[in-house]
């Protein structure tokens, strides 16, 4: 086939690929609400963490006075400060990866969700180097055949942005959110959120 040829079926193509602006707004709507429930239930975690931090936290006051008041050598102090400082950076990286990958995971998401929104316009304006960009970004692979079909192997996050029925699932979610008045946090997030660990929107 002609490289002209190709190139107007892959055009083609990312008109089909293209999702509409509703549709965009409430598949961001219902996976943002899948994560805001998933973070919620880490609250228990992050609240023993925080409850964990008080008395070592503590116990480094009282070392410090301690040895202000001589009452332990220097070395001791070391190993001991040593010790609860390992336990706080860890908590602490426990509790910064927790709030980190979500809000990472969402920006990811949005950023998703903005190239799908206007991808046919994005790659028709684009020069060959950036359309060859933008097709490794989304595409494992592009097949056509005898017939001018076009077929695509997705890469993570399109390929669960592209799953079928997910669009409806949104779409239902925020005519059910809209009518009880809120966003609300369905469990009902579709293969992307239920299939996807948080890394694989990046």
């Amino acid at each position: 086939m002609l490289i002209e040829q190709v190139e107007r079926l892959v055009e083609r193509l990312y008109v089909k690929v293209q999702i509409d602006p509703q549709t965009i707004e409430a598949a961001s709507g219902m996976i943002h609400a899948k994560f805001d429930e998933m973070m919620a239930e880490g609250a228990a975690e992050l609240a023993d963490l925080a409850f964990r931090r008080i008395p070592l936290e503590g116990e480094q006051q009282k070392l410090l006075q301690a040895h202000y008041a001589w009452a332990i050598p220097l070395d001791l102090l070391k190993r001991e400060q040593d010790r609860i400082m390992a336990s706080l950076e860890t908590i602490e990286q426990r509790i910064t990866a927790h709030h980190g990958n979500y809000a990472a995971a969402g920006e990811n998401l949005d950023d998703t969700l903005k190239l799908l929104s206007n991808a046919a316009d994005i790659y028709e304006h684009a020069d060959d180097a950036n359309r060859r960009l933008i097709n490794q970004a989304l595409f494992k692979a592009l097949y056509i055949d005898e017939a001018n079909d076009v077929r695509v192997g997705y890469r993570n996050p399109y390929e669960g942005l592209g799953t079928p029925g997910l669009h409806a699932d949104a779409l239902s979610w925020t005519a059910e959110a809209k009518k009880m008045g809120q966003v609300g946090t369905s469990t009902k997030g579709g293969p992307l959120v239920e299939s996807s660990h948080l890394t694989r929107l990046g």
